[in-house]
């Protein structure tokens, strides 16, 4: 197959890049390190907040923007400047506040890169887990009252989950751009926020068009950045609608899947 051509790589975190134990191979880690040294702008995208992304980021040897936040926010990842913020109105973060005490449910608050919660519990340790982001425990989310944050998630059991997304969907889609992007999570965004939207802009700022622009994902949350690009990669672990939009299919996130595609294709 003939090189495909590539000046902005963009890939996806969980479920693509990182293995299911969430880290970065030696193999990956090399494949991206190559790319970068023959110019290629290597940018990571993802749900996860800035912090969670940034020592990723310097593990590979990046200086590049990182897109967070699910395309809520770009901060490069060198000179800490924001690029591009679009949060949660205050209103609506509140509302889902109510909404989550009314049902019982766990929420995070995602607020200038840092992680609020009512109180500490079996999923603030999940998420702490996978992402090493320690939360803050508020004892009242309503604390947070007029602020505006980045990003709000529901972390429940996938079962619950299953039952609760048709609901936000049904009750704050009309206002918020509601996600599933991990089986325990349901995520709360504004609804001019994706990951295709962000790197859209970030390759209009960098003067990079479209069909020079590669995306690695697996996940429902990468479909609008995998169909702006020229070319897409899906992961052997992908769920079906990715797959069947991608250019190519690789192999999974747990037997280098990227550092295959980035090799086969790009170098």
């Amino acid at each position: 197959m003939a090189k495909v051509p590539c000046r902005l790589a963009a890939l996806d975190l969980d479920g693509t890049l990182l293995t299911d134990d969430h880290v970065v191979t030696d193999r990956s880690c090399e494949a991206l390190q190559e790319l970068a040294a023959r110019g290629v702008m290597v940018v990571l995208i993802s749900g996860r907040m800035h912090r969670a992304i940034q020592p990723i980021s310097d593990q590979i040897g990046l200086e590049n923007p990182i897109i967070s936040y699910n395309g809520g926010m770009v901060k490069h990842s060198r000179t800490g400047e924001v690029i591009h913020h679009t949060p949660i109105p205050a209103a609506e973060a509140m509302a889902l506040v109510e909404y989550g005490d009314r049902e019982g449910l766990h929420l995070n608050f995602c607020l200038n890169d840092q992680l609020f919660i009512k109180e500490y519990n079996q999923w603030s340790e999940l998420y702490e887990k996978r992402t090493g982001v320690p939360a803050t425990a508020l004892g009242n989310l309503r604390e947070l009252d007029g602020q505006e944050p980045t990003k709000m998630q529901i972390l429940d059991t996938p079962e619950k989950i299953d039952l609760l997304l048709t609901e936000c969907q049904a009750k704050f889609g009309e206002r918020l751009y509601v996600t599933r992007t991990q089986v325990e999570y349901i995520e709360f965004m504004n609804p001019q926020v994706s990951k295709g939207r962000a790197l859209q802009a970030l390759a209009n700022q960098l003067g990079i068009p479209n069909d020079l622009i590669v995306t690695f994902g697996d996940g429902y949350n990468d479909e609008t950045m995998m169909k702006i690009a020229g070319f897409s990669v899906a992961m052997g672990n992908s769920v079906d609608e990715i797959k069947a939009i991608a250019d190519y299919t690789t192999e999974t996130n747990q037997n280098d899947g990227v550092a295959l595609a980035v090799e086969h294709l790009l170098l």
